[in-house]
């Protein structure tokens, strides 16, 4: 197997580790909080920071006039920290759940189900959503990303790749930019995952910027809160 082979399943191998810590939390696992100012406070300006970041205005989470329902997730033994919330905006029913080293985007099947259409309507409803999602004008700077079309910094979130219609089944993972090493990335729009998983649409965004080099410890997103800070 070549270097791009084994990059690919070491990509494949951290998502599915984040996805499967995600679904190992149980409901009741996550404690609603009426403000989000109750939130630690790192993982809280973490929050800020990258959800205006990545998303358009309109479906980001800490819009007050969506009223999003907002919870957290101490780690335990086998689950790192995460927020959650929970949302309904554009015709979208939404779950985004942060970790410390990425943001979650599944769409309920309540609001689309993909798996109900047909070939390639279903690559289509992905770019679909992935345009009603993500922020367009957030600018690349990763060494080697093709330009996006229309700009040579800013555009959309490709995903699928054009041209390409990639045969959405139940458990398929893909991505807009595979060439791209997630450990690399100094934007976060540069390398998006998409997939299926129990039925429902989902896209994953890394916490990367160019002054963001690896991924932290994801147990330890919530330090302010165990030692009675914030």
């Amino acid at each position: 197997m070549n270097a791009q082979g084994h990059l690919g399943q070491d990509i494949e191998a951290r998502v599915a580790a984040w996805l499967s810590a995600v679904a190992r939390v149980p409901p009741d696992g996550f404690t609603p909080v009426e403000r989000f100012d109750d939130v630690p406070a790192q993982a809280r300006a973490d929050s800020f920071y990258w959800c205006d970041s990545i998303f358009r205005s309109e479906l980001n989470p800490h819009n007050d006039a969506l009223g999003a329902r907002h919870a957290f997730h101490a780690a335990t033994d086998d689950t790192p920290d995460l927020l959650r919330h929970e949302l309904a905006a554009g015709g979208l029913e939404l779950t985004v759940t942060e970790g410390r080293n990425f943001v979650l985007v599944q769409v309920e099947r309540s609001s689309l189900d993909i798996l109900s259409l047909c070939g390639p309507d279903r690559a289509a409803a992905v770019r679909r959503v992935a345009e009603a999602l993500f922020n367009t004008g957030v600018e690349s700077n990763t060494v080697g990303v093709p330009a996006a079309a229309g700009s040579p910094a800013a555009g959309p979130v490709l995903c699928p790749v054009p041209g390409e219609v990639p045969d959405l089944e139940e458990g398929t993972v893909f991505s807009s930019n595979p060439a791209v090493d997630p450990d690399l990335l100094a934007c976060w729009k540069d390398r998006t995952e998409c997939g299926v998983r129990g039925g429902r649409l989902y896209f994953l965004c890394y916490k990367k910027s160019s002054q963001r080099a690896g991924f932290a410890n994801a147990w330890q997103w919530f330090d302010d809160r165990r030692t009675g800070v914030g």
